[in-house]
């Protein structure tokens, strides 16, 4: 017998999603105080808003008028 292996289970994020996400990040980093947490988070948020982007960019249209 083949040994099974455990594998996580992968949520896929819709665009909607990862504007919340960057959203949150934002308001997180803008609490912080200047230096390097508050870039990474900024940057961390900026980085979502572009996985967003691409993924509204990517989306067949026919999946496009499902939503």
């Amino acid at each position: 017998m083949a040994a099974r292996r455990n594998r996580k289970k992968v949520s896929f994020l819709t665009a909607d999603h990862l504007e919340e996400q960057a959203d949150a990040r934002a308001s997180e980093a803008m609490q912080l105080p200047e230096g390097e947490a508050r870039q990474n988070a900024l940057r961390n948020a900026r980085q979502l808003r572009v996985y967003a982007f691409m993924k509204r960019a990517l989306t067949p249209q026919t999946a496009k008028s499902k939503q």
